[in-house]
């Protein structure tokens, strides 16, 4: 069945919001519709999706939260697709070259939202995909990786990872995608959306992959803006440390996941891109992209030990 059969709605009226990677979506009036491959997810894996984001709904986290349909069903199919429509988010993505709009006070409400939902979600229990000792590539990027220097590189930072601890502080129930453009701002406030790749992973990888894309757009289109990085960690974990503790280990983490979401990201062009029509653009990131892991080259001028020691994390918590 198609959409106007399952949920009334007339078709003229949907509006495209992304072909993405993974999901087609498209907006009606205040709702959303997420269209995802029968061949890319089992319906386990969506209804335990939906679960968690119903359960941090009912705790408080400010998410867009999936809607029955008609029928009373939360997930829909057809042959092709399941189908789950979702609250449209309250206001707009956040403008990156708006200064009123991409600022400290952004930072701040940004990391707050970490923090609690990475609090919050430790009463929360469903199966999802799990990080461990046994699976250290819960990515699944090694059988894609086919540069030997890139794959090498990727293990070595698994390694690093399986010298920590796992403990509550460190690892749980993660969004697992969390950049800016999986939120939406209302008068200072974040709704998050897109939960799809939701797992049980080091809360350090949601701080890397906020920072990253953060510091990736700004780079990209405030050069002269020399203190973002600064501002953005200064004012992020002020907020992050008001709902969840902030450990020696969790910054340790962060430099490594940086780099694992530079493979990650390289990994996922070299898939999804049309390699035979690559744009100027498409080549420049990848050439960069490839680059900085195999030169192994920070992400960014960020001193994690000296944000360590100006946290007073010095003791291991």
């Amino acid at each position: 069945m198609s959409l106007d059969q399952i949920y009334g709605i007339n078709m003229k009226e949907l509006i495209p919001i992304s072909e993405g990677f993974h999901n087609t979506v498209l907006s009606y009036q205040n709702l959303i519709f997420r269209l995802s491959s029968r061949n890319r997810r089992r319906l386990t894996e969506i209804e335990s999706e939906l679960a968690f984001l119903q359960a941090l709904g009912a705790k408080g986290i400010p998410v867009s939260l999936p809607i029955k349909s008609p029928n009373g069903r939360f997930i829909e199919n057809n042959d092709q697709n399941y189908i789950v429509c979702f609250e449209k988010a309250k206001g707009k993505p956040v403008d990156v070259t708006e200064r009123e709009e991409w600022n400290k006070d952004l930072f701040f409400q940004w990391g707050r939202v970490t923090g609690k939902m990475h609090q919050v979600s430790k009463d929360i229990k469903v199966t999802r995909p799990a990080w461990s000792l046994d699976n250290p590539d819960i990515l699944k990027l090694l059988p894609k990786i086919k540069s030997g220097i890139i794959a090498n590189r990727y293990k070595q930072l698994l390694n690093q990872l399986m010298s920590f601890e796992v403990n509550s502080d460190r690892y749980g129930l993660i969004h697992n995608d969390f950049h800016q453009g999986n939120f939406f701002v209302n008068e200072g406030e974040i709704t998050v959306f897109d939960f799809d790749d939701s797992a049980y992973h080091w809360f350090a990888y949601d701080l890397a992959t906020s920072f990253y894309h953060a510091y990736w757009q700004a780079s990209s289109f405030t050069p002269e803006n020399t203190e973002f990085s600064s501002v953005f960690w200064e004012n992020y974990l002020r907020g992050y440390k008001q709902e969840h503790t902030i450990s020696k280990e969790l910054i340790q983490q962060i430099p490594i996941f940086l780099k694992i979401r530079e493979i990650f990201l390289y990994t996922l062009f070299l898939e999804k891109w049309d390699m035979d029509n690559i744009e100027d653009w498409q080549e420049y990131t990848l050439t960069n992209l490839k680059n900085k892991i195999e030169t192994g080259n920070p992400y960014s001028n960020v001193n994690f030990s000296e944000m360590i020691d100006n946290l007073g994390l010095g003791k291991i918590k």
